[in-house]
């Protein structure tokens, strides 16, 4: 067969499957009037019954103004997502990835308690703007499947090296501003993914800062427009980071920024991004300089019905442990060979020494990097705690931070060059 007839011949198979398809469509709607297909996506048809649901949905949701303008603003934004979520479940299913009807229980479950909604709150929430369940449900199931793709596909190639945590660690794209030292933000990220779509991307930005100013949900929009693949369903990821850190267009729309503010949607390499400020820290030169610990916690266990003679047994011991109490380096106790055989229990975390709890933190500023505690009593028994490592918290944690946005970053954008894979070879037709 030569070339030239095998593609049409493809291309008809692809055209025949999708009037199939679209028959199939429209008997599940059940016949109802102005029914029609909004696209094709490889063989499987949107029907404009999804789309006018789905727009019903993230209105109602978000609480948004069901104006004739908002509906024409954001419908092309909405197909397309509509037509990716058909591309991720298809890209799943063909890597044998799928979701049970418990996964999608557990999402839900999950989101209510997030947003403190009692349990069937969402359920009830649809019922009363009379949309279907499943407008919800196939969402939630092509964000689980897609998440689960990118897990077993993407996070196994992705490495940070210690030389891109010190070239990111070096960026300083603005002087530190005087305000704030840290803000906790999140995004709403709308990429534009080629110049064709410059103007439709601007416009879509510029409606949602407007609509969030005037009341719509941040969360909500966030969850149904933004462009992060890779996080938790259903969650905002807010997180603390000092404007330098960002972006410099980012930073300079937050040079004085105040909790609540929703900045006006800024151009990135990348494209618009809307910014949320939840929360602020105090300023250089008004907080303490702060101090990462490390501290070995060693707690020997009182029985509530143990007699005076049994609690005086386990001081005896704590005084004990007290005299040899082991390195750091390991989750043991010199004096006593296995922990795991008696009711001691050794416990070495990191924290910030203004997160501790007020009586360790009052135990840990006075002692030296290898000092441990005089054993106190506590309500679950004896406990003693050791100074293994104390640092300028900036040095310790700022670090991870940069290992976590970086690794974020590569994630979402393998996530997004994935997707451009699938655009590119799954055939689509929007009608």
């Amino acid at each position: 067969m030569k070339p030239v007839t095998a593609f049409f011949l493809a291309v008809a198979l692809l055209a025949t499957d999708a009037m199939a398809k679209e028959q199939a469509v429209l008997a599940q709607s059940g016949g109802k009037g102005g029914v029609g297909i909004s696209a094709v996506v490889g063989g499987d048809a949107i029907s404009s019954y999804e789309l006018d649901n789905r727009l019903r949905f993230i209105v109602s949701t978000a609480k948004m103004s069901n104006s004739p303008e908002v509906i024409e603003r954001i419908k092309p934004q909405v197909l397309r997502t509509l037509i990716d979520e058909k591309l991720q479940v298809q890209e799943a299913q063909k890597n044998g990835i799928s979701i049970s009807d418990d996964d999608v229980k557990i999402a839900i479950a999950s989101l209510e308690q997030q947003r403190e909604m009692q349990p069937g709150a969402i359920t009830r929430m649809l019922e009363a703007n009379r949309i279907p369940r499943e407008t919800f449900i196939d969402q939630i199931r092509a964000q689980l499947a897609w998440n689960k793709l990118m897990i077993a596909k993407i996070r196994p190639q992705v490495r940070i090296s210690d030389e891109e945590v010190a070239l990111e660690g070096k960026k300083v794209t603005l002087p530190a501003p005087k305000k704030f030292k840290e803000l906790k933000i999140a995004l709403i990220q709308l990429p534009v993914e080629k110049p064709a779509r410059e103007t439709e991307v601007k416009r879509l930005a510029d409606k949602l800062a407007g609509e969030i100013r005037q009341g719509a949900s941040f969360e909500e929009v966030s969850r149904q427009f933004s462009s992060s693949p890779v996080t938790t369903v259903g969650k905002v990821e807010a997180f603390w980071v000092k404007p330098q850190q960002l972006d410099a267009a980012i930073a300079r729309s937050l040079q004085n920024a105040s909790v609540g503010m929703i900045t006006s949607p800024v151009r990135t390499q990348q494209g618009y991004v809307i910014v949320k400020v939840f929360d602020a820290r105090a300023t250089e030169e008004e907080k303490e300089v702060d101090m990462a610990v490390i501290i070995k916690e060693v707690l020997l266990k009182i029985k509530p019905d143990a007699s005076d003679r049994e609690a005086d047994i386990v001081l005896q011991v704590s005084e004990e442990v007290a005299k040899n109490p082991g390195t750091c380096q390991e989750k043991g106790i010199a004096s006593i060979q296995n922990v795991d055989d008696s009711d001691i229990e050794v416990n070495i975390f990191k924290s910030r020494m203004s997160e501790l709890p007020p009586a360790v933190k009052l135990i840990a500023e006075g002692l030296k990097i290898g000092d441990i505690s005089p054993p106190f009593a506590s309500s679950e028994g004896i406990r003693l705690y050791m100074l293994c490592n104390k640092k300028d918290s900036d040095e310790v944690l700022d670090r991870e931070r940069i290992v976590a946005v970086l690794y974020q970053q590569k994630m979402e954008l393998e996530a997004q060059k994935y997707m451009r894979d699938l655009r590119r070879e799954v055939f689509t037709d929007v009608r």
